[in-house]
């Protein structure tokens, strides 16, 4: 199992590049002193996913500690499982603050329910996992930020736009929905949209392939030749009021 997820543009490690930390926000999080950024986000997510009881639940009950860093260098944040710790940039803006922290919490969700790809895969098939694993995490903190913005909050929207990295994303979420008002449909679209970019996609395969064989060495273990479960797709991709919505990786999702 994985030991770290980075969002330098989202990166997946086993290690992350830069692990001091500063202060700390403990779970449960209500009256509770910090850095005045990081309280203030913290804030500003629970409203806007108070629409999705069943997402800030699993906030809530897995209750991961979430600190502020000023030693990130490529990475915006990074989840931590070993220690159950979100750790974000804290240079960056308060808008991309809360869009990389919603990005963040569903890969808690996602390790939460055990569905990150392992060292017994193969390791191409470990990077198609990795890639959907980010693809869905963008999607989260898409919809997020769009029901944040309808409700009129729209800075983790703004973000996304300006971050070059989802702003296309966000943008096929956004033409999608005008023409729709189906968040299911505009869900699936951004899920295929975030394979559209070679460098999203080169820069996350180099940065699995790291994970991986760091994992490998960490552990002893042998080589994989296992491949992503036929239902993985079906099992990983909801929104964040539960609901299923269906994603594909298309044909740019198998590395060469």
């Amino acid at each position: 199992m994985v030991r770290g997820f980075l969002i330098l543009f989202g990166l997946l490690s086993a290690q992350p590049a830069s692990a001091e930390t500063g202060e700390c926000l403990q779970a449960p999080y209500d009256g509770k002193a910090g850095p005045a950024a990081l309280v203030q986000v913290v804030r500003e997510i629970e409203q806007a996913l108070a629409p999705f009881p069943e997402f800030l639940e699993a906030w809530k009950s897995i209750g991961p500690e979430i600190c502020l860093s000023q030693h990130l260098f490529e990475e915006r944040g990074y989840f931590d499982p070993a220690n159950n710790r979100i750790v974000l940039d804290g240079s960056l803006p308060l808008g991309l603050m809360g869009a990389v922290l919603v990005h963040e919490l569903r890969h808690v969700e996602q390790y939460q329910r055990g569905i990150c790809p392992s060292t017994d895969l193969a390791m191409a098939e470990y990077a198609r996992g990795t890639f959907a694993l980010e693809a869905d995490a963008n999607v989260t903190s898409v919809v997020v930020a769009w029901q944040a913005r309808v409700a009129g909050r729209p800075a983790f929207w703004q973000a996304l736009q300006a971050w070059d990295m989802s702003a296309d994303v966000a943008g096929r979420f956004e033409e999608v929905m005008e023409r729709t008002s189906d968040v299911s449909f505009a869900a699936a679209a951004a899920f295929d949209q975030w394979y559209a970019s070679d460098l999203r996609r080169e820069v996350y395969y180099i940065a699995s392939c790291s994970a991986f064989l760091d994992e490998q060495d960490r552990t002893h273990a042998l080589s994989g030749y296992g491949e992503v479960p036929e239902d993985y797709f079906a099992q990983l991709c909801r929104l964040p009021d539960g609901r299923a919505y269906d994603c594909a990786e298309g044909a740019l999702g198998r590395a060469e």
